[in-house]
């Protein structure tokens, strides 16, 4: 039987630089925080034209590139964690012996064979909000949100409750697939759950 040790040392590299990507992500969100909330899209002229005062236009810049860089980032390491988990589980069901016993508490529950069904869609994004520095999109089809797959959908309660038991900057993994003319694309995105009582400025309806 086929030994699983190197794809299990995979996973928590991975694991680890996924990590460090969300932990970029949120210091650079922060930058934008900072200046007066102008998120990812906020206009970086005044009406004049002109550079803006209230906010620190070079550094918002720089922690939008960023942002963008390490989105297209995380997106490549959740297709390889994607794709070692897949290898995983396969050998799992397939009986493999020796393998940790406590490993599928590890694994994403994205995984089973239900993670590319979609059952929401995106209707609205609030500019500068956390959906919208995510990258969500309006009219984005939802196949993960935290542990909810379509497999498991009961409702929009089960987002609420993904929601609610996610700490203040927390992160949500969210997948999604984006039109694009007549091809069909997936994305990878990290929701982050603002303190307080700020909304995450995404409205999904359920897909029927």
């Amino acid at each position: 039987m086929a030994d699983n040790s190197a794809d299990r040392i995979l996973f928590q590299e991975l694991e680890r630089k996924r990590q460090a990507i969300v932990n970029e992500i949120n210091t650079y969100t922060a930058v934008l925080e900072r200046n007066r909330n102008v998120g990812m899209h906020g206009p970086l002229l005044d009406s004049e034209g002109f550079p803006r005062s209230d906010i620190d236009v070079v550094a918002v810049r720089t922690a939008r590139n960023r942002i963008i860089c390490l989105n297209t980032d995380h997106n490549e390491v959740m297709k390889q964690l994607e794709a070692v988990s897949a290898r995983l589980l396969s050998k799992t069901q397939a009986g493999v012996e020796g393998m940790n016993t406590d490993f599928t508490t590890t694994v994403p529950s994205s995984e089973p064979p239900s993670r590319s069904v979609p059952f929401l869609l995106v209707d609205q994004v609030t500019p500068g909000s956390p959906a919208d520095l995510a990258g969500i999109c309006v009219d984005d089809r939802v196949t993960r949100f935290g542990s909810i797959l379509a497999s498991n959908f009961t409702g929009l309660q089960a987002i609420a409750a993904v929601v609610k038991s996610t700490k203040p900057k927390g992160a949500i993994p969210v997948t999604l697939l984006r039109r694009c003319g007549e091809s069909t694309s997936t994305h990878h995105s990290i929701l982050y759950k603002p303190e307080g009582n700020k909304s995450l400025g995404l409205h999904i309806v359920p897909l029927t």
